[in-house]
């Protein structure tokens, strides 16, 4: 099975890499439009800290957990595809200051539906 997280940061760039850890049978594909991020992940520093994870980065990485930038190739090749983007609080309109800015989760949506 092949899957793909689309967002690289705090919650999918973790929540991806135990996966890959957990389920060694799954090819496991994070993808983010952020070039510098991904390139971070793909090194020995790594964007974010959490206690364990470059262990679980290393033990993964290149073997069943891939970081990348080719988000369609991802979404071409996954059969489950999680989204772990940027959802800040709106600024304008209708629930400004209140409701949740989907527009980074419409316009993946949109993405994975072409």
């Amino acid at each position: 099975m092949n899957i793909c997280c689309i967002g690289a940061g705090y919650v999918g760039g973790p929540t991806m890499s135990v996966i890959a850890q957990k389920c060694p049978e799954i090819k496991v594909t994070v993808v983010d439009i952020n070039e510098d991020r991904i390139n971070h992940w793909n090194s020995d520093k790594l964007p974010i800290y959490e206690p364990g994870l470059d262990e679980v980065v290393q033990e993964c990485r290149g073997k069943n957990l891939y970081f990348s930038t080719d988000i369609d190739k991802a979404i071409i090749e996954s059969e489950m595809i999680f989204l772990a983007v940027n959802t800040p609080t709106k600024t304008s309109g209708a629930g400004a200051g209140r409701a949740a800015d989907l527009r980074y989760v419409d316009s993946c949506a949109r993405q994975i539906a072409k």
